[in-house]
């Protein structure tokens, strides 16, 4: 292979590396072992939201023993599992799984939508959807751009490309240790 080749190669390769760990909407951001902030520690965020005014995620990897209808009271008979979205216990937010565009919700990554519309969560929450579907998040996680890439270059964070297969993971608990255990792998 000729100098020039191998060159843009690396190039190229390093490109990608660096676009790979920014983060976006559709990332996940995947706590590194050296994070001990119990907020944060071992948490696994889907990025729904990044621009000027901040950055806005939901954990997806904690389940709470809270029942939905701590939230909607009017709901008594809902049946969805509530996941602790973030220590920001401002909101309700709701992923929801579709190969199809929904209205009154936000495109995240390929087929997961966000819904944060009260009255669209309440008629999914009340039709109890399937949790291979449909997950209801309390409250968020929340950054300033620049915080969120000062922590990702500190290594707090491994940014990683978001997929349904991951948001909706039967077994979210365990999704944190699955994710590092395929880093040992890599390496």
């Amino acid at each position: 292979m000729s100098f020039a080749w191998r060159f843009f190669v690396a190039l190229a390769l390093a490109v990608f590396s660096a676009n790979a760990q920014q983060p976006g909407v559709g990332k996940l951001l995947v706590a590194s072992r050296i994070s001990h902030d119990p907020d944060f520690a071992q948490s696994v965020i889907l990025l729904v939201y990044y621009g000027p005014e901040g950055v806005i995620g939901l954990m997806i990897n904690r389940p709470w023993d809270v029942p939905v209808t701590e939230l909607f009271p009017d709901l008594k008979q809902a049946r969805a599992r509530l996941y602790q979205g973030g220590p920001v216990a401002v909101g309700v937010r709701g992923l929801v799984r579709s190969k199809t565009k929904l209205e009154d919700a936000d495109p995240v990554c390929t087929d997961v939508y966000v819904v944060s519309n009260v009255k669209k969560l309440k008629t999914m929450i009340a039709a109890n959807t399937s949790p291979d579907t449909f997950r209801v998040y309390g409250g968020s996680t929340g950054w300033s751009v620049a915080q969120l890439k000062g922590e990702i270059s500190d290594g707090l964070w491994r940014v990683l490309p978001a997929g349904a297969a991951a948001v909706f993971d039967p077994n979210p608990s365990t999704l944190w240790s699955r994710q590092n255990e395929n880093r040992q792998r890599e390496r």
